[in-house]
């Protein structure tokens, strides 16, 4: 597994987080779910990849696809696809590998397409994958853990919903080519969104919001923790202590309080 790469203590964070984060998404672990006004906003496509390239032989294997299934209308799935592509290709291939385990042949075909899935789906995998899913919070519930979630209920899955989440952050930079990069979505697109935002005086002249809301702190998981994920690990197969730190201190962790959390213990 590639979480074997990092310390005994670094994986033991990352595994409390990353169920932490779960939990706001309706999976049944027994822990504290992330307090989003206090911790951050969870980015869901990107808390998807970060599960399945550090996920363990444990329930999640289960309640990961029972998730995607029951929720598979609120998942975006050109940011998966856009992040799996950006993606190394040794740890593309960790992700695909963990992917492909028997429950997941349970995941609907556009989850699958993505990844390009070849595992056959049994009647036993369905009986297990249908107890799993039963576990899982209410969709009512989860609108209320996940602000990403709710603004999709009300906005749609696609990237208009996701920039209105965004703009909840304190003191965030509006501008379209950072905010599409962290969205893994395309400059023109965001630009346009941003357009029609102003247009509809949801946002004033300086891409700030024209009516005040309770902000939020920044972001606990984005992609930005994908792409710190994949050079942390990258760190910690070096040789030398130093390039190991130089690698650490040259991290951006504006948008990854996830992975600011784990760095810290290697630092």
């Amino acid at each position: 597994m590639i979480l074997n790469n990092l310390s005994h203590l670094m994986e033991n964070k990352a595994n409390q987080m990353l169920r932490r984060a779960l939990v706001n998404m309706g999976l049944p672990f027994a822990v504290p779910m992330v307090d989003e006004k206090r911790e951050g906003i969870i980015d869901v496509e990107a808390l998807l990849i970060l599960t399945i390239l550090l996920m363990k032989q444990d329930r999640i294997v289960t309640d990961l696809p029972a998730w995607i299934i029951r929720f598979k209308d609120l998942i975006n799935h050109q940011k998966l696809k856009t992040i799996v592509k950006a993606s190394p290709e040794k740890y593309k291939k960790t992700i695909v590998e963990n992917l492909n385990q028997d429950p997941f042949a349970a995941t609907p075909d556009a989850f699958k397409k993505i990844f390009d899935l070849q595992k056959v789906l049994t009647n036993t995998i369905t009986e297990t994958i249908q107890i799993r899913t039963s576990k899982l919070n209410s969709l009512e519930n989860v609108a209320r853990s996940s602000i990403m979630l709710k603004s999709r209920l009300l906005y749609g899955t696609g990237f208009r919903a996701d920039l209105i989440t965004i703009t909840h952050i304190k003191n965030l930079t509006m501008n379209g080519k950072q905010l599409a990069h962290l969205l893994c979505s395309n400059s023109s697109t965001i630009s346009r969104i941003l357009n029609d935002l102003r247009a509809s005086q949801f946002l004033n002249r300086d891409n700030e919001r024209a009516t005040p809301t309770n902000p939020y702190p920044g972001m606990f998981v984005s992609t930005q923790t994908i792409w710190n994920m994949y050079e942390m690990l990258d760190a910690e197969e070096l040789q030398s202590d130093e390039l190991r730190k130089a690698t650490y201190e040259n991290l951006t962790f504006k948008h990854d309080k996830f992975g600011k959390q784990i760095a810290n213990l290697s630092l």
